[in-house]
């Protein structure tokens, strides 16, 4: 199991802990039908939580008065402000998700701090993703990138050469059975022209996903697609976007996912040059 330990740089790491430590609520599309029964709008694709809360009761314990509301202030201070929360593992692993502290309940008790400097709090956080990240992709992180958060990329294991079409990348995430391990839904995938033009792309994974890329990379040139922002760049083209196409396993939520273990991706193009390859960088996912 886990506990919040940190939000931002606030340690929550107090006494008499009670941690929401759930897993949202799923959307569902079903469509009632005349003659009974429903029909699923998302047939069998696994569905995902949305915007998730979270709670936290603690309680605050100081060496004086003073010290002990200037705690609080500094606590009450972050309500409204977006930072990540993370939490610790049974086996200390830490994982941290974007959130945004909404709300502070707390109830002073004279009785139960008459001699002792203690606040018991409540703290309530709406995370924007279900999932969890964890370790970086392709990426040396200070400090396992817990504090920190400074990456120096020194080279992306997903990284392959394009010297001819068509070109095979095994894009691994971790083992397939890692416990609590999720599919990477928040990539980015680069490809980059060498010394000559690119065209035509099309990545597909074997038994999921299908992007096709109408456009052209320009020799030297760079194609960006982040499935997290549903962005495409081509170069100096801020939105290549109506040059994507979807293909019809894709869901809208989702443009592209890699599952734990070994992942198969198949890339064709026209074109290449010296120098082409493909890449796919993203943030480890946690249940």
């Amino acid at each position: 199991m886990y506990r919040l330990i940190r939000f931002g740089s606030f340690d929550l790491s107090y006494a008499n802990q009670i941690d929401l430590i759930g897993s949202g609520v799923i959307n569902t599309g079903y469509f009632n039908l005349p003659e009974g029964g429903a029909l699923d709008g998302f047939g069998a694709q696994q569905r995902f939580p949305g915007v998730v809360e979270r709670t936290k009761s603690l309680r605050l314990v100081a060496d004086s008065e003073q010290e002990l509301s200037h705690l609080f202030f500094r606590l009450m201070a972050l309500r409204g402000k977006r930072d990540r929360l993370y939490r610790r593992l049974y086996n200390g692993e830490e994982h941290w998700v974007y959130a945004r502290l909404v709300e502070i309940a707390a109830t002073r008790s004279y009785e139960l701090s008459k001699f002792r400097f203690i606040q018991d709090v409540e703290l309530r956080f709406v995370c924007q993703d279900g999932a969890w990240r964890g370790i970086y992709k392709g990426a040396w992180l200070l400090n396992s990138g817990i504090r920190l958060n400074t990456g120096y990329i020194i080279g992306s294991p997903n990284q392959v050469k394009l010297i001819g079409s068509p070109t095979l990348a095994i894009w691994k995430v971790g083992e397939a059975d890692d416990p609590g391990r999720a599919p990477i839904r928040a990539l980015v995938i680069t490809i980059q022209a060498g010394g000559a033009d690119i065209s035509n792309v099309i990545i597909e994974r074997d038994g999921g996903e299908t992007l096709s890329y109408a456009g052209t990379i320009p020799a030297g040139g760079k194609l960006q697609v982040d499935c997290a922002v549903m962005q495409v760049t081509c170069t100096d083209v801020a939105d290549a976007y109506n040059n994507l196409e979807l293909g019809p396993s894709a869901d809208l939520g989702a443009w592209f996912t890699l599952l734990p273990g070994d992942n198969r991706v198949t890339i064709r193009y026209n074109g290449c040059g010296n120098g082409a390859s493909a890449d796919a960088v993203y943030y480890e996912v946690w249940y």
